[in-house]
């Protein structure tokens, strides 16, 4: 149960940070299994001395990453890539031998701990080949009796494992599907590969608007993938989204590993190359077609909204920078050379140290330099500049996406105590990354969607929208959509806004109140004012 436990929170987690952590704990673990073995078999223990090296080379490694990575995707191997990544270090170490030994035993433990969680359990796996042949219900029934009753068993055991009140069972029903939906994109070949996952897209949108039927061309796993969100439970619903993120992050590794591969067998070309944008582009499809239906559902839980979106915008955003610097890792000698750094700000120490001194990695652990960014989320970081948004992706996202979400977590918002002051709010306080920081990040991406694109400005309700958004309890939110109605303004009705803003200007000198224009909200607040007297 413990490393059930352990994985799901390395699933859950935001940063860098917190998997590390759940790293530290996780290898302190499974030392102590390796060492039970060693006594249960009279094998001599593997003293602190001995797991030193092997614990920072596989931090150097950036092994906590790595099993992120694996848990994520479901991807195999990487673990062992990551010991090939550090065996010649650990051959050049004293008592080698014994050491490349430990390292393969850790090794061994962590690929059974991240197939246990990314694997489905080998009881299911014929089931699972029978769904993988049999996947439209009319084709089941050509079959002859007993094939068609084993697949008949084999997708109601799926049903249930995913509408299970067991997390376990759902977790491997997540599996299961995740590897049924994959199959739906995979192929051989670039036409092959693209034109799955356009396949898969057009099917989730039939699939979501309507019910089940064998005259609807739709593989059952998509079905099923629909089906849990018409489901009255919030954490089925959930399963919806969790499949999602699986998918789309799989989708992801496909297209680039498809392109690396072409690109090593022919040369590039404008007209052929499939360039990051026209990869992201694919995947943006099949989130845009699969979220929209979290809308036409209209979905009242926070926390799935809020899971919503975190999937869109990890999708949609750009880390920029490197806000974690170089020195933020152990170093040798040579390393120390190249990075050098003033003597009362070091805060590092050496991997030499680290070797002779059993408290080394915890003090390194403790004292490293995380930068706050690392600990935010796209939103938050988005915010700070920190993530950018290619506007050609936006403009493949439906506008519901950025504004049903925005509406929905109204309530469940804090404020900027600052802003708030400035604006006249009477929000209580905000953290980076939460409710506000979503809202916002929306709100500015709806913005920028409605800039570029007249439509989805109608479609939104145009300014009235807008104007009720100034009436929002999130500072934020009502500073962002002023600025937006008066640069509309500015720029639509430039003779108007003159003559508006004079007559403003006129107001606040006879009232000798000069914050009528101190901010594009109040503004906007007294434009407004004036323009229904």
């Amino acid at each position: 149960f413990f490393f059930f436990f352990f994985q799901l929170q390395l699933l859950l987690s935001n940063s860098r940070e917190e998997r590390n952590n759940l790293y530290l704990v996780l290898f302190d673990l499974v030392m102590h299994k390796i060492n039970e073995t060693c006594v249960a078999t009279g094998v001599y223990e593997y003293t602190d001395d001995e797991v030193r090296p092997i614990a920072i080379l596989l931090l150097l490694a950036d092994a906590p990453e790595a099993l992120y990575i694996a848990v994520v995707l479901g991807v195999d191997g990487i673990v062992e890539l990551l010991r090939r990544s550090i065996s010649n270090s650990v051959s050049a170490l004293p008592d080698s031998d014994r050491l490349s030994m430990l390292l393969q035993k850790i090794v061994e433990i962590f690929d059974k701990l991240i197939g246990s969680f990314t694997h489905i359990d080998e009881e299911f796996a014929q089931m699972i080949q029978t769904t993988k042949l049999l996947k439209y219900k009319e084709r089941i029934d050509e079959n002859p009796v007993n094939i068609a009753i084993d697949a008949k068993i084999s997708w109601t055991t799926l049903h249930s494992l995913l509408h299970s009140d067991r997390l376990a069972y759902r977790h491997n029903g997540y599996l299961w599907l995740g590897d049924l939906l994959i199959a739906e994109v995979s192929g051989n070949g670039d036409t092959s590969l693209w034109s799955g996952i356009k396949s898969l897209e057009h099917k989730i949108s039939v699939a979501g608007v309507n019910d089940y039927s064998d005259n609807v061309e739709v593989p059952l796993p998509i079905w099923l993938m629909c089906g849990l969100l018409k489901s009255k439970n919030n954490s089925i619903r959930w399963g919806f989204l969790f499949v999602l993120e699986r998918l789309l992050m799989r989708c992801k590794f496909l297209l680039d590993e498809n392109e690396f591969h072409e690109a090593t067998t022919r040369a590039q070309s404008a007209a052929h190359e499939k360039n990051y944008h026209e990869r992201a582009s694919a995947v943006i499809d099949i989130m845009s077609c699969a979220l929209s239906l979290m809308a036409q559902i209209n979905e009242t839980d926070g926390m799935n909204i809020l899971k919503m979106c975190d999937i869109l915008l990890s999708q949609l955003c750009l880390k920029v920078g490197n806000p974690t610097e170089a020195n933020d890792y152990p170093k040798s000698g040579r390393a120390q050379q190249q990075f050098p750094q003033k003597e009362e700000n070091a805060q590092q120490v050496a991997a030499g140290d680290l070797f002779g001194d059993p408290g080394g990695i915890r003090r390194w652990r403790k004292n490293r330099r995380i930068s706050i960014y690392d600990t935010w989320s796209m939103a938050a970081l988005l915010l700070h500049g920190q993530a950018v948004v290619p506007m050609q992706l936006v403009a493949r996202v439906p506008a519901a996406l950025f504004y049903w979400p925005l509406i929905q977590l109204a309530d469940a918002a804090t404020d900027n105590v600052a802003l708030g002051v400035s604006v006249g709010s009477k929000g209580r306080g905000n953290l980076p990354g939460g409710t506000s920081d979503i809202r916002a990040t929306l709100l500015l991406l709806l913005i920028g969607k409605c800039t570029a694109d007249p439509a989805a400005f109608v479609e939104v309700g145009g300014e009235e929208f807008f104007r009720e958004l100034l009436d929002d309890t999130d500072a934020r939110v009502a500073y962002y959509s002023s600025t937006f109605l008066l640069k509309r303004m500015m720029t639509e009705e430039p003779e108007h806004y003159q003559r508006m803003l004079h007559d403003l200007v006129s107001k606040a000198q006879q009232s000798n109140n000069e914050k009528l224009l101190e901010n594009p909200y109040l503004q906007m607040r007294g434009l407004l004012h004036l323009s229904n007297e």
